[in-house]
């Protein structure tokens, strides 16, 4: 097995700060760093502010990029490949397993959730302006990123062939108007099983999904690119802007406007 490495591995910079129950951390990463095979001592939470990489966690491979969030059990080898041509900005929660209680984290997760960004900005926000009050601050803040990595918003395995096609359908064709019946015709199904498993492998309706899917698409360009957000939300597939910023909202937290400020901090 392989040694312990601290979370700032190959980091070009670091702030680190330790409250009540956990290490957080402000890391970023020159583009194209390549980081082999390791592991860290404690369980990482990370979010993905600002670049992004491409990991291997055993047999299995993810690109994870702004508004993912990705957890890594104590102990568990990955490898990473940095993106370019910017440096890739992490905001790292590790609880301290003799305080906090994380026995739902099994495995390695990664999944776009872009609500927790908002909450990995204030927490770097708090390590680069710190003051009497920033360790009440972090604890809270950690908690909270802790709690939505432990209990909800994990996609479950899509074991059967045709879901895993219909959810590829619904990802590449997220911004075209798309019917139960048609994606249901496309596999090969009837609408009502396609639903009912639909549901039961993700855990949302294929509605619920695609939205979700059009939010984080568009998290993505406001992240990496300057593109209008009118221009973003027709490109999604949102009716014009008004809309985009409605379920934008409601799935992460904030405004189109603000969640690009906050990931090109």
């Amino acid at each position: 097995m392989l040694g312990s490495a601290p979370v700032s591995l190959g980091a070009e910079w670091a702030g680190e700060l330790a409250v009540p129950g956990f290490v957080v951390a402000d890391l970023r990463f020159p583009p194209g760093l390549v980081l082999e095979p390791h592991a860290h001592d404690r369980t990482t939470i990370a979010v993905i502010l600002q670049g992004g990489f491409d990991g291997r966690w055993g047999r299995h491979e993810g690109a994870c990029a702004p508004g993912t969030l990705v957890v890594e059990p104590a102990g568990e080898q990955h490898a990473n490949h940095f993106w370019g041509p910017q440096p890739t900005r992490v905001a790292i929660v590790q609880p301290v397993a003799a305080e906090l209680d994380l026995q739902p984290m099994r495995g390695h997760r990664a999944t776009m959730r872009p609500d927790a960004v908002p909450l990995a900005g204030r927490l770097v926000e708090e390590l680069q302006h710190p003051d009497s009050v920033t360790p009440i601050a972090v604890e809270g803040l950690s908690l909270e990123l802790a709690a939505i990595a432990a209990r909800r918003g994990w996609q479950r395995v899509a074991r059967q062939p045709w879901l895993r096609h219909a959810g590829a359908i619904v990802e590449e064709r997220h911004a075209e108007s798309l019917t139960l019946a048609e994606l249901a015709d496309e596999v090969g199904v009837h609408p009502t099983h396609l639903a009912r498993a639909f549901r039961a492998a993700h855990g949302r309706s294929v509605g619920t999904y695609l939205r979700e899917v059009r939010v984080r698409r568009a998290a993505e360009r406001l992240s990496r690119t300057d593109e209008p957000i009118a221009d973003i939300a027709l490109g999604v597939g949102f009716a014009d802007q008004s809309h985009m910023t409605r379920w934008f909202v409601r799935y992460v937290g904030v405004s189109p406007a603000r969640y690009r400020a906050i990931v090109r901090t």
